[in-house]
């Protein structure tokens, strides 16, 4: 989703008649972006943060990179772990993907292999590989406003058929869950809370078949358990390693976003 900067100063006159006017406004709205994105994305020492917003494309990236400063941080080096990135947003979460690249500016030694086309198309797969996607939590599921729990319903289902396509769960899975949400959303939109209750049991009991160890308790709080792993990029990668049936993170996404659910319904907010 695109994130709406509140209050956002705007550009009413002309580059070309009032540019000193011009310029001022668009200062301030850039000053306005700038202050949003502080508040939303935050960054361990070393790093910088960013927030990008395209429109067009009706999306949002948190973007974290390597200070400039000669003492800064020069990246996690494999089999190392950083804390500290940080997004703070009202949405509820959902798998999303995280694009990590190698701290390498250009591939040196590989300009003194030979200039034929063969070595040519290898040098441009390796340039082109240098990155994997990895699945991350992330607050992509935005709240009704007012509260309108089937209305939230219907989001956690839309986020759910995004799973088969970038590998985090297969299409008997997505089909058991679509069954459950199926008969939670109109029970929500009838107030039938016994009924509601027994489809969230139910998607719930479809996490935990998966993943026993992830409870409800653990799901709403830190999860040490090692979750991510690079998603395959190439159809061989692909084919290699099928989807799992539910993946873990999913899973954990979806039983927080039910006991949200739960938790209003209990609370009647």
């Amino acid at each position: 989703m695109v994130y709406d900067i509140p209050n956002l100063p705007l550009i009413t006159s002309s580059a070309q008649t009032e540019n000193d006017k011009w310029t001022q406004q668009y200062w301030d709205q850039l000053t306005a972006k700038r202050s949003f994105a502080q508040t939303v994305v935050k960054a361990p020492k070393g790093w910088s943060a960013g927030l990008r917003v395209d429109e067009e494309a009706g999306q949002t990236s948190f973007v974290w990179t390597l200070g400039l400063k000669d003492t800064d941080s020069h990246g996690i080096e494999p089999g190392h772990s950083q804390s500290g990135f940080t997004v703070s947003r009202a949405e509820l979460p959902g798998v999303a993907r995280t694009y990590l690249q190698g701290r390498i500016a250009e591939p040196w030694g590989l300009d003194g292999l030979p200039d034929t086309p063969f070595w040519t198309a290898k040098v441009d797969e390796i340039e082109e590989l240098d990155y994997l996607l990895v699945p991350v939590l992330a607050p992509i599921i935005p709240i009704p406003n007012p509260y309108n729990a089937g209305e939230l319903a219907r989001r956690l289902k839309a986020h759910v058929q995004t799973w088969p396509k970038y590998g985090h769960a297969r299409a008997d899975t997505l089909a058991r869950l679509n069954r459950q949400f199926d008969v939670l959303i109109p029970a929500l939109e009838m107030k039938n809370q016994p009924t509601a209750r027994a489809a969230v049991a139910a998607m719930r009991k479809e996490c935990t078949d998966h993943h026993r160890d992830l409870v409800d308790a653990k799901a709403g709080e830190d999860d040490d358990t090692q979750v991510s792993v690079a998603l395959p990029r190439t159809p061989a990668q692909r084919s290699a390693t099928p989807a799992p049936a539910l993946d873990r993170l999913a899973a954990r996404a979806l039983m927080f976003d039910l006991r949200y659910l739960l938790d209003r319904m209990d609370t009647v907010r």
